[in-house]
């Protein structure tokens, strides 16, 4: 359950902005972990551009968001991957986890 930029998230933070509707992402490269840790910490918002171009005071989300807000489609098509919901790294975990289930019941 993750929003890191780690592979699997393509290498970018997924977070959210405003009424926190959609995850976007925002390079890594943008945001250092320390940065993160410390708005996190000071529960302040980090001002950078996402990856649609929105720019934005961005916040990380909640474990919920993460799983289940809806990704920003032209984040997405930015970074070529689907649209979908919650993170990719929890979408690919939540569709393996699904097809190991399906395999064990058959």
């Amino acid at each position: 359950m993750t929003a890191h930029p780690i592979p699997e998230n393509a290498g970018h933070w997924w977070l959210v902005c405003g009424k926190w509707r959609r995850l976007h992402a925002i390079h890594s490269a943008a945001i250092t972990a320390d940065q993160m840790r410390n708005a996190i910490d000071d529960n302040r918002p980090i001002p950078e551009r996402a990856a649609c171009g929105l720019r934005r005071r961005w916040w990380m989300p909640g474990v919920f968001s993460r799983l289940g807000r809806r990704r920003c489609t032209p984040c997405c098509h930015a970074l070529g991957i689907q649209p979908g919901y919650g993170t990719p790294a929890n979408e690919n975990h939540r569709k393996a986890t699904t097809a190991r289930q399906d395999g064990a019941a058959s």
